[in-house]
């Protein structure tokens, strides 16, 4: 029944938003032929078909999100894409982001593990999840496109794609700065140049810097134990010798030292850790029991570059990146005073080379083709569980491939179609009790891989600014070796089969976007915390052999009068472990003589079929009224709410630890001075929801959580010229 309802609701908004396009009548921003302003929705472009489009043009369901919407929601990293992008569930899991679209997400949070949303900056592949977490200080836009993205984004798409474009430098000298304080101590600045040399050569830079004293305390001996503190640079250079070629070099830098992401609480410690720990265990979130300081280091240097050449027909366009991550950790295990933790190192050096070239649109069809090439090698030099040596490996994984994809437009139809073929290689070297200084390599694992994603679409143009259409996509996600455990296989490849049908439609004050699509998806990729013979606790891999995942969605965006804008948008996602008998998870079994007579607890493999899918609540709401207000002669001032609503989250396969359903409220008031002076206030999360972001178990935990952050409020300053 409740699928029904769900399915007429979206019929209804379909013949709904048909409906109020055409009879809407003219506000503030039309003329009386019923052209839009230079500020329509309608005219926002997208590189979703990598190639520059109208967003209601493209058939794939897509969201953007532009500088102001990240600044109102939270401009630290782009996890907060969450409150502005339904459908979308971003987790700061251990060491890295791990993003989820439309139950699509990897659990592998591991620096070297790929996840299956791949993230692109400025075009370039981000392959690592240390790599994704990144100030916001020069970006231009972000578009989250959902569903798979195989043919044009190749593997790791599996979920879909982010794509952030940051500002490239151009021949007009601009600049700004911002500075903000609010709760908890944190300063956040942000700095953004950009300057012409000469009338060929132009140069940009942004800095950003952030620094938190935190609000988690230890029990003992009340010390902040979350304090953070991030750097993040980037520069570009322009060369534009003439108006048919452009070359884009970028050097960029970020420093990252932030253990919230490990900050859990152990809300169900074993009975050995509570004797052991003497009963205090920190279970607020305003609280902390670490025997072992809790750290979170990582690097990343961006070498790129970008040139665009037009030619008859078309642009060729060469994007070439070298990209280094680096991390070192020290996490504790046990949430207690009980001392057992975990130190690790890893390092991951990336290459990519791609070169394509996207015919104009002055033609019926339209088309892009490309080659590209992946190298991704590193490793982990150390785990050092409490004191003693785990392991050590050394991996090494190429990929080619080649694409093409085209649309043929023949009166209001437009066919369209892709294919990519990719190959790759992947290879890993273990070794087992010691560290890479002093082991030596005791496995060695060697495989590939051939695969074939293909795309076929119809789109029907009902008039210029609506259009439905219907799509097919595949996607896949390499296999990958379990390189902790000295008898793991590992995962094979996983791979989704998915159908969509959508309707789009925009006009200078109103647009509204609907899609519903289904998923068949094959050995999804998820991994666990496994307790060894011994007791090491290790990550292990795992193949969830169907899953099935179907819903829908609607987003809208109204003008509703000269003062007010509205925009809402909701996400039905119905995701399910359809056949994982074999799941790992964790039970009170005191039989077990690994739980020294039920003191810890058992690691057990359980029938997770027809489970809800981990990280996929159902629903998800969002929601952005803006009031606009001129001021005197040349202030204006911006009040905007933005409420957020999830439904019950599951962090396990069997679905035993979840997060009940909760509701945030962001809200700002922004008033601008003059063209170069702006003053706001703000607050986020002001429920003071106290929700969890991550759940997990192991024998040491029944339950161990961490938790979203609490209300913040601030203000900030902004300048420009």
């Amino acid at each position: 029944m409740k699928n029904l309802q769900v399915g007429v609701a979206s019929i209804a908004l379909f013949w709904w938003g048909q409906a109020f396009a055409q009879e809407m009548p003219d506000q503030p921003g039309a003329d009386a032929s019923g052209a839009e302003e230079t500020l329509s929705l309608e005219q926002v472009t997208v590189q979703a078909q990598r190639r520059s489009e109208r967003l209601v043009d493209v058939p794939i369901s897509v969201s953007t999100a532009s500088p102001a919407d990240l600044e109102l929601a939270g401009p630290e990293s782009i996890e907060n894409l969450t409150k502005i992008t339904p459908g979308i569930y971003l987790q700061r899991a251990s060491y890295g982001l791990s993003p989820t679209i439309r139950g699509v997400g990897s659990t592998l949070a591991a620096s070297s593990g790929e996840q299956n949303v791949g993230l692109y900056v400025d075009e370039i592949y981000y392959p690592t999840p240390t790599g994704n977490i990144f100030d916001l200080a020069s970006v231009e836009s972000v578009a989250v496109l959902k569903g798979p993205q195989g043919t044009l984004f190749g593997r790791n798409a599996t979920g879909g794609a982010i794509l952030v474009r940051t500002l490239d430098p151009d021949f007009t000298p601009a600049g700004r700065f911002n500075i903000s304080y609010e709760r908890f101590d944190q300063l956040r600045t942000s700095g953004y140049l950009n300057m012409p040399v000469n009338d060929k050569v132009a140069v940009n830079a942004s800095l950003a810097y952030r620094k938190s004293e935190g609000y988690v305390e230890d029990l003992m001996t009340g010390e902040k134990t979350d304090e953070g503190e991030n750097f993040t640079a980037r520069g570009k250079l322009l060369y534009q010798p003439n108006d048919v070629f452009s070359l884009v070099l970028t050097v960029a830098h970020a420093e990252f030292s932030d253990p919230s992401g490990t900050g859990f609480r152990a809300l169900q410690p074993a009975p050995l850790v509570q004797a052991l720990g003497g009963g205090v265990i920190a279970t607020d979130r305003y609280d902390s029991s670490y025997a072992t300081k809790q750290e979170i280091e990582t690097t990343f240097d961006e070498y790129s570059a970008r040139a665009r050449w037009d030619i008859w027909g078309g642009t060729l366009s060469s994007f070439t990146a070298y990209l280094k991550n680096d991390l070192v950790a020290v996490t504790d295990l046990t949430g207690s005073y009980v001392p057992y933790s975990l130190e690790l190192s890893t390092n991951t050096d990336t290459f990519t080379q791609e070169v394509n070239f996207a015919s104009d649109d002055s033609q019926p069809f339209s088309y892009v083709v490309g080659v590209y090439y992946f190298k991704n090698e590193g490793g982990l030099p150390y785990a050092i569980q409490n004191g003693d040596p785990l392991f050590f490996n050394k991996y090494d994984d190429w990929s080619a491939s080649v694409y093409a994809d085209g649309t043929y437009t023949f009166g209001n139809w437009s066919l369209i179609a892709g294919l990519r073929y990719t190959y790759e290689e992947i290879s890993a070297d273990t070794g087992f009790g010691a560290t890479m200084e002093n082991g030596t390599y005791t496995r060695f694992q060697e495989d590939e891989d051939g695969q074939l994603t293909p795309r076929l679409g119809l789109r029907y143009a009902l008039n210029d600014n609506s259009n439905i259409y219907a799509t097919y996509s595949r996607g896949y996600k390499s296999g990958r070796f379990d390189r902790s455990s000295p008898t793991g296989p590992g995962v094979d490849a996983e791979t989704v089969d998915a159908f969509e049908v959508g309707f789009k439609t925009a006009t200078g004050n109103y647009t509204f976007n609907t899609a519903a699509f289904y998923y068949d998806y094959s050995d999804t990729q998820v991994n666990a915390t496994i307790t060894m013979p011994g007791g090491a606790i290790v990550t292990e891999l795992f193949n969830a052999p169907k899953s099935e995942i179907y819903g829908l969605e609607a987003d809208t965006t109204i003008r509703l009068s000269d003062n007010f804008d509205l925009s809402a948008a909701a996400a039905y996602t119905h995701a399910r472990y359809e056949d994982f008998p074999f799941a790992p998870g964790y039970v009170v079994d005191p039989t077990d003589p690994a739980t020294l007579g039920g003191l810890l607890f058992s690691n057990v493999s359980v029938d997770a079929s027809g489970n809800h899918m981990v990280r996929s609540p159902e629903l998800t709401a969002s929601g952005t009224l803006s009031y606009h207000t001129p001021i005197g002669s040349n202030k204006e001032l911006v009040v905007t709410l933005s409420p957020y609503y999830s439904s019950e989250v599951y962090f396990t396969f069997d679905n035993s630890l979840s997060q009940d359903a909760y509701t945030t409220l962001d809200a700002a008031a922004t008033l601008t001075v003059n063209d170069n002076l702006s003053v706001s206030i703000f607050g986020r999360n002001l429920t003071d929801s106290d929700h969890k972001v991550g759940a997990g178990q192991n024998s040491l935990s029944f339950e161990n959580a961490t938790f979203a952050k609490p209300r913040t409020y601030g203000v900030s300053l902004g300048l420009s010229f």
